[in-house]
């Protein structure tokens, strides 16, 4: 029915036009899913921290538990920050590809 009341060469024309938005639409909705997957991951990932820290704080009972606990603190903090930095890298690599496959589209 549509090549009856469309000819084909607008069809076609408007398939050409239409392409790089349809492109640039694909480009925005994997991405959009790359950056829920990491934002996913990373939730996952300080929420078991934080549980692991809370289930290490419950055992704590007295001076030297304690004493182990926060000398344990000063690693912790180094991970979580070595997360956070590799966190950001990924976000901001998802963004350079993006604008790059953005360009080629």
């Amino acid at each position: 029915m549509n090549k009856e009341i469309f000819p084909t060469a607008l069809v076609e024309q408007s398939k050409n036009a239409l392409a790089p938005a349809k492109e640039l639409n694909r480009l925005i909705v994997d991405n959009a899913e790359k950056l829920v997957a990491l934002q996913i991951a990373s939730v996952q990932s300080y929420a078991a921290l934080g549980f692991s820290q809370l289930r290490a704080a419950l055992e704590v009972n007295d001076a030297e538990a304690i004493q182990a606990y926060l000398a344990k603190q000063n690693d912790l903090v180094k991970g979580v920050r070595e997360r956070f930095v590799g966190d950001a890298k990924a976000v901001a690599k998802l963004g350079s590809d993006f604008t790059e496959e953005a360009k080629r589209a």
